[in-house]
């Protein structure tokens, strides 16, 4: 499936970049990666093409990178 790695707040706009994975665990692993070399804000979208669930990509201030699911919103 296709993962799509978005700045937060732009999930409707063009994607930082995007791959292919078999899995949630391969994809986020390479979020991390990713984001650890090429990110330029504190906050990202990992979204998976079927929008089965969205996971924030959030850089701590030492530098880390954690990965938090994201609720559906309230309706």
């Amino acid at each position: 499936m296709k993962y799509l790695l978005l700045r937060q707040g732009k999930e409707d706009g063009e994607p930082a970049t995007a791959e292919h994975f078999d899995s949630e665990f391969e994809a986020t692993n390479w979020a991390r990666s990713w984001l650890q070399s090429h990110a330029e804000h504190d906050r990202y979208v990992l979204k998976p093409e079927d929008d089965s669930r969205n996971l924030l990509m959030i850089r701590t201030v030492a530098g880390q990178w954690y990965a938090m699911p994201l609720a559906d919103p309230v309706r």
